[in-house]
């Protein structure tokens, strides 16, 4: 019987980590609700004879429920920190709320409880008690941690874009192009992140929200400093009329002086961090390598004088 309960509790565990780590591939491979809908209407006929399966009837929407009675459960305002760290790390799309809710806040509580039904009906070593403790706050941390490492990832990208952005973006201002043209010709020619900030940034402005509103929403949506200051400018210059080549062309020689001032830092930080992997590691090997023949020769003859 306990095995059979460790082996559950195993089960949930790995399927909730697999939840987590593989949904973001499987959702990204499905299509979009709104060309969902539009292909709905593309082909009604076709879709008229194809049925859904047992699981998209059965277990899909049970899954849902499931998971969206985690947001009603936990506090508003957790919710809303968890949802713009999920926006910050760029996986809103992949990653949906309430299963990365559901992860955070169900998996420890299911170990806890193993923890105390092991306790208090079967007699377990010491060391599995101790193991299944120290997984309860590792399964609370590992999606934080997972959040932080995206945030990094995406932040870094974005800084390293930057500049080259900016650059062509000056040149299709300068060239006669608007602003919403020349974003949009960065978005199409820049990769990674910083590019599909910016198509996110084109497609609220297609539906109508404002241009400041829209750069604001960048900000919050990155969080770079960087990115931050060339938005405010932007700003600023569109409220007061100033000519945006000018801004453009003023911030991208910053951006370009920031990234090396950045790159000199870390070579300057260099030596520093070496310090500590050359005494733990190098200098042993050359001690032994210089020593140790010296130290074997005066063994040797210590044996012959004793």
């Amino acid at each position: 019987m306990f095995m059979y309960l460790v082996l559950a509790a195993v089960f949930v565990a790995v399927t909730c980590f697999v939840i987590f780590f593989c949904m973001p591939k499987i959702i990204s491979t499905m299509p979009k609700k709104s060309l969902s809908k539009l292909s709905y209407y593309d082909n009604l006929p076709k879709s008229g004879t194809q049925k859904a399966s047992i699981v998209e009837k059965n277990f899909i929407p049970l899954i849902k429920k499931a998971f969206s009675l985690v947001r009603k459960i936990l506090p508003a305002n957790l919710i809303e920190s968890v949802k713009a760290r999920v926006e910050l790390a760029g996986i809103q799309d992949t990653v949906r709320l309430d299963i990365f809710l559901a992860i955070k806040f169900f998996l420890p509580f299911v170990l806890l409880f193993t923890w105390i039904f092991m306790i208090l009906f079967f007699k377990v070593s010491p060391l599995v008690r101790i193991g299944v403790v120290i997984l309860v706050p590792l399964t609370y941390m590992v999606p934080d941690y997972y959040l932080k490492s995206k945030i990094s990832k995406k932040q870094q990208d974005v800084r390293r874009s930057l500049p080259n952005a900016l650059d062509l973006l000056t040149i299709s201002v300068e060239a006669g192009l608007g602003f919403d043209q020349a974003l949009y010709k960065v978005s199409s020619n820049c990769k990674g992140a910083l590019g599909e900030e910016f198509k996110r940034t084109l497609k609220e402005m297609e539906i109508g929200v404002a241009r400041k509103d829209a750069l604001r929403n960048l900000g919050k949506r990155t969080d770079v400093p960087e990115l931050n200051t060339f938005i405010f400018s932007i700003i600023q210059a569109d409220i007061f009329g100033i000519s945006i080549g000018k801004v453009l062309r003023i911030q991208s020689g910053e951006m370009r002086i920031k990234r090396k001032q950045i790159a000199e830092e870390k070579g300057l930080k260099a030596p520093v961090k070496l310090i500590f992997p050359t005494i733990l590691f190098l200098f042993p090997a050359l001690m032994i390598i210089i020593l140790g023949p010296a130290a074997i020769n005066i063994i040797n003859t210590l044996k012959t004088v004793m």
